[in-house]
């Protein structure tokens, strides 16, 4: 899940929010990373916490990896959404926590942006990671 966001080196702990308050079908609960404040190469965990509401239940769908660096777009990556998520999910509250190594090397402002969708291409939910390396 953590897809592209393994670009960050960090200098300075990361900011980490939900950029779907209002738009998103589940309700994130929580968003941390582990450790809070990565060094390079460190192994970093996102963890995610969020409630699916009553009544929607997912089979399938997309998670989108959007990556800026230093102002500058990078071509989205697309990921099946049930390749690192167990589907079907109903309603209900998950745990869900994603690894990845932080390389070295970069220099720059970093934001990174988390989309769920589901199959026909409504916003599940939204995660936002900013970063200055």
């Amino acid at each position: 899940m953590l897809g592209l966001i393994g670009l960050l080196s960090l200098v300075v702990p990361p900011t980490i929010r939900d950029c779907g308050v209002g738009t998103s079908v589940f309700t994130i609960n929580s968003l941390s990373l582990t450790p809070a404040d990565p060094k390079p190469g460190d192994q970093v965990g996102l963890n995610l916490d969020y409630t699916v509401p009553p009544g929607v239940v997912i089979t399938g769908g997309q998670a989108k990896y959007d990556v800026t660096y230093n102002f500058i777009p990078f071509s989205p990556t697309v990921e099946p959404l049930c390749q690192d998520v167990p589907c079907p999910l109903g309603p209900g509250t998950y745990k869900n926590t994603s690894y990845s190594a932080w390389p070295t090397g970069l220099s720059g402002t970093v934001n990174t942006k988390i989309t769920w969708l589901d199959e026909v291409g409504t916003q599940l939910l939204c995660i936002g990671i900013s970063a200055k390396v």
